[in-house]
């Protein structure tokens, strides 16, 4: 009977340490995915994720790219959204309209990293500083930044997530 009892308590443990493993390897897995983006449907879901903040609606990426995966989900990421309706865009946020060459310099340096990484990005997607555009930006605690540049004459929305 002790002997029983002794298998039983070794089967236990054995059982409650493959339940540990189990948990842990899943709990892994998801943090991973989340933190990537993958158990979103899209970039903008991660935008809100991340930023609290919606894109306008009916707009379509057109164009992502990103520094890849890490483990804390920090690195850069670069989309385009292209809109049809000019007033979706101008009615969405309160955007500045005054030329910020601080944030131009900031957001080169982004893009600079990205491509430190071997990241290129299309010529036809990159910001044109020259044009006429608006924006806004959000910086969180940690000093992440999120640049979101309105080019008015290309109904398009450029995003630029520096994620610390």
């Amino acid at each position: 009977m002790k002997i029983v009892k002794t298998i039983f308590k070794i089967f236990l443990g054995f059982l409650a340490m493959i339940l540990i493993f189990i948990g842990l390897f899943f709990g892994h897995m998801i943090f991973t995915l989340m933190s990537s983006g993958m158990l979103f449907w899209d970039s903008e879901d991660v935008i809100y994720e991340n930023w609290n903040i919606r894109l306008p609606q009916n707009g379509e990426e057109i164009y992502y790219t990103d520094s890849g995966a890490s483990f804390h989900g920090d690195g850069e990421r670069y989309s385009v959204y292209e809109y049809e309706n000019k007033e979706t865009i101008n009615s969405a946020f309160d955007w500045k309209n005054k030329k910020d060459e601080d944030m131009e310099r900031e957001i080169k340096e982004v893009l600079e990293r990205l491509k430190e990484q071997d990241v290129k990005i299309s010529e036809e997607y990159k910001i044109d500083f020259n044009k006429k555009y608006e924006y806004i930006r959000k910086t969180k605690d940690d000093n992440s930044e999120l640049y979101l540049i309105y080019i008015i004459e290309e109904n398009k929305i450029y995003v630029i997530e520096d994620i610390y």
